[in-house]
């Protein structure tokens, strides 16, 4: 039975979900089966018919789902078939009928989950920091798209119960902050709205004279024109909600809210005693929890500007489903990849950078270039000498013979010296250029540097993970006057007593388009807005 108010099925007969009891039994089947290997259980695969169209999906990944969005595909808690009846053995043969949820929704959720989980299994964190994966939250993940205990994930281990036993050990020691940088991590936002039409205008019904009706036929007539009426309403008022896709104008639409900041406002008052002009503070300020949990969606991800990634209105009710799953920046999303795979390649244009620049600034000398420079020297003094001016040869007298053997002897005292000088010389820049090249062989051989030093670790707020497993709901009320225009079967009049109303008037043609008649309608939009808030870790049961 569906409640005449939220016009949602009443759940309080305190009977625990089914799916949530089969999600736990498959915990306890693979706790209690250590040596699975081929688990066909979990990889069985389940035909799902949503309106139509129809997906093959395993348990597994039907149970790796978080619990809001399993209860919004299975609102009863059970698995129906296309005649509602209760499927209490389901097998692949089965066709598990699902009438009130978005096909568009369904493909959203599963592109954004088979994402994740390929970053999981093709690109571990692990990876990027070159070290053991000595988690014991890896071991007890359970696939998902195929990922199962025979998929393609090395590091997948069955889990065992001792594993499972070490996760509230594990808990203490690594703390469960660190999977927030080790594992995608999914948001799940979800907004269920419920909205009522009250028309801020009166209507009559105008009787056709030529038309012989009982008293009762014309009442039947005239519920008739007020259920076309009201309908129309609800459409276009659907319509006009749906395309409103920003995510936390819903927050600044709470009644609570509005009359705060109006009462704010009607408290300021001046010396003369008017209100002060209300065009300065036309942005309505959140409450505490409301700025609250929006500051922490904004640095997870979300940005005030962020729209619904999936809204949708339900066939024949007053209902709107919106959905966001947002990524959390973390470790494992491909732009922290794409960042630290730019920064390790600026890093070793730097140190390529650096070397050419040593080598160019080093200036070195090799042997071989110094002898030919002493030849030279040595060369260009003996010619200097020997051109010594002298008038005639033959004038040379014995005395003179004396003095050239002294100069002789200094010359090779000098020239003795000189070469010992360039030996030294030579010796000390070989060594010289020895210590160059082993300084450079050791610039070759700089380690790079580790991850938070090229990239910084992403910011995460701890307190995301007061909503893993445990969905957090909140609920508020808001109003909105709107003019909406519909088509109806009557016209504007003049009443003397009411003013302008509509006159609704029963078709008597064949042709019932050519009587419609397209108005603006001024409505008071009641609307009822739940919030479901919750964090999935993938790779973590």
């Amino acid at each position: 039975m569906q409640n005449i108010i939220t016009q949602v099925p009443q759940n309080g007969d305190g009977q625990v979900n089914p799916l949530l009891q089969q999600q736990n039994y498959d915990q306890d089947y693979y706790n209690n089966n250590d040596n699975i290997q081929d688990d066909s259980y979990g990889n069985s695969l389940i035909h799902l018919n949503i309106q139509e169209n129809h997906y093959f999906i395993t348990r597994d990944q039907l149970m790796s789902l978080p619990e809001s969005l399993l209860l919004c595909l299975f609102p009863s808690c059970v698995f129906l078939d296309r005649d509602g009846q209760v499927i209490t053995n389901l097998t692949p043969e089965d066709e598990v009928y699902i009438i009130n949820f978005a096909p568009e929704c369904f493909e959203y959720i599963m592109n954004v989950f088979t994402k994740a989980h390929d970053d999981l299994i093709n690109h571990p964190v692990d990876k990027l920091f070159e070290r053991p994966n000595n988690n014991s939250f890896v071991n007890t993940a359970k696939g998902f798209f195929g990922l199962g205990s025979n998929g393609s994930n090395s590091n997948n281990i069955t889990p065992t119960t001792s594993n499972t036993t070490n996760i509230s050990q594990n808990k203490s020691t690594n703390g469960e902050h660190d999977l927030l940088h080790q594992k995608p991590v999914i948001i799940v936002l979800r907004e269920d709205l419920d909205y009522y039409c009250v028309p801020l205008k009166d209507c009559g019904f105008e009787t056709i004279p030529n038309l012989n009706l009982t008293k009762e036929q014309q009442n039947d007539n005239n519920d008739d024109l007020l259920q076309h009426f009201m309908a129309q309403i609800k459409i276009a008022a659907g319509s006009y909600l749906t395309n409103e896709n920003s995510i936390f104008q819903g927050l600044f639409s709470s009644n609570r809210l509005k009359y705060q900041n109006l009462k704010s406002l009607n408290s300021k008052v001046n010396k003369n005693n008017k209100f002060i002009n209300s065009s300065t503070n036309n942005e309505l300020k959140l409450g505490p929890a409301e700025q609250h949990l929006m500051d922490m969606l904004c640095s997870s991800g979300f940005t005030k500007k962020s729209q619904w990634g999936n809204r949708t209105q339900e066939p024949g009710k007053t209902v709107i489903s919106s959905l966001s799953l947002c990524r959390l920046e973390n470790e494992s999303t491909e732009l922290f990849r794409n960042k630290l795979d730019q920064a390790i390649i600026n890093w070793e244009n730097q140190q390529k950078s650096k070397k050419f620049n040593t080598t160019n600034n080093n200036d070195t000398i090799s042997p071989t270039r110094s002898l030919m420079n002493l030849k030279t020297s040595l060369s260009r003094e003996n010619s200097n000498n020997n051109l010594k001016p002298s008038n005639t040869i033959a004038g040379i007298s014995n005395t003179l013979k004396s003095d050239k053997q002294q100069q002789s002897q200094k010359k090779e005292k000098r020239k003795s010296s000189r070469l010992s000088q360039l030996t030294r010389s030579s010796n000390n820049n070989s060594t010289s250029f020895n210590k160059k090249n082993n300084d450079n062989n050791n610039d070759n051989s700089i380690s790079l540097p580790k991850v938070y030093d090229l990239v910084p670790k992403p910011d995460i707020n701890a307190k995301l993970l007061l909503f893993w497993r445990k969905p957090a709901r909140k609920c508020w009320w808001g109003d909105e006057e709107i003019d909406l225009e519909i088509e109806i079967y009557g016209h504007w009049v003049n009443d003397p007593k009411k003013g302008k109303i509509i006159n609704l008037k029963l078709p008597t043609s064949a042709n019932l388009e050519n009587e419609l008649n397209m108005i603006k309608l001024p409505v008071r939009l009641h609307i009822r807005r739940v919030w479901t808030l919750e964090l999935s870790v993938i790779g973590v049961q």
